[in-house]
């Protein structure tokens, strides 16, 4: 007797495109989570759509519900997802490492980075982690050549997650804040860096004079800078150690963006978890673009 039931031809690619899209509440925050384009998503999500001949979303030009269906549907693919995670890891050898290569922009570090770090290895035992400090614009360069498979940094790059926001602050010595007609002395990381950028039109804008002071190559040499007393900077407010100081005359800054960065090689297995633990830990909720 011929079996009258539907079978369900589709990939965890997809079913992961689904579970994206309800919890991002939308077809662009789940492309850019799932790192594919809207268009993609939405081909992905018809033909499955078609394959189990109902509707499982509601689309509106403001938002996305899943339907009747659609609810059922999400629990069996939740459950699909842990399934495939659990049989990959079964039959993996419990002395297995899969190396995480993990490129973090040293001026987003947070204090506990050590922690983060030893507590995500705690977590994921088969998980061989290592991390690279640098600057946004080189670590993103060796994620585009293969070299690492993760980068968490600022705003400077093409299709990353915002995970969380943080205000920028100027910290440093000035001896005139107020002084309209004292040069400020700026110390800045090379260009193309954006809070060089930030610093130069905020002061720009007030018409404020400003000299760059000290050009660092590091997160660290900007810090050594500041305690020396050689000028000011920008910064993220929680890249501000106890020994540095906010300078509050000067303008206001805007908020930037933390966000991960995955290799366009494919998807990491321990990416989006280390990603998870990361904003745990930092106390974040993830800000959907």
């Amino acid at each position: 007797m011929k079996n009258s039931r539907i079978k369900l031809e589709t990939d965890l690619n997809t079913l992961r495109s689904l579970i994206a899209v309800v919890e991002e509440g939308g077809f662009s925050a789940a492309a850019k989570k799932v790192h594919r384009t809207q268009s993609a998503v939405s081909v992905q999500i018809a033909k499955l759509e078609e394959q189990l001949n109902t509707k499982l979303l509601e689309r509106t030009s403001r938002s996305v519900q899943l339907t009747q269906a659609g609810e059922t549907f999400l629990s069996y693919a939740r459950r699909i997802l842990e399934l495939s995670d659990e049989a990959t890891f079964a039959v993996s050898p419990w002395d297995h490492k899969d190396e995480l290569r993990v490129g973090f922009a040293e001026y987003l570090a947070p204090q506990h980075l050590q922690s983060v770090v030893s507590g995500f290895r705690e977590q994921h035992p088969s998980c061989d982690l290592s991390l690279v400090l640098g600057l946004g614009g080189p670590l993103l360069e060796m994620l585009e050549k293969g070299q690492i498979d993760l980068v968490i940094a600022g705003p400077e790059g093409n299709n990353g997650e915002v995970l969380w926001e943080e205000q920028l602050v100027w910290t440093g010595t000035c001896d005139a804040p107020d002084d309209s007609t004292v040069p400020m002395k700026l110390i800045t990381m090379p260009p193309p860096c954006l809070y060089r950028k930030l610093a130069y039109d905020s002061l720009t804008k007030i018409s404020r004079p400003w000299k760059l002071s000290i050009e660092a190559n590091s997160f660290e040499a900007v810090q050594s800078a500041i305690r020396a007393g050689l000028g000011v900077t920008v910064l993220p407010e929680t890249a501000i150690r106890e020994d540095m100081t906010v300078i509050e005359e000067l303008p206001d800054l805007p908020k930037t963006t933390v966000n991960s960065y995955m290799s366009p090689a494919g998807t990491h297995a321990f990416a989006q978890p280390f990603i998870d633990y990361l904003v745990y830990s930092a106390g974040k909720e993830t800000i959907s673009a």
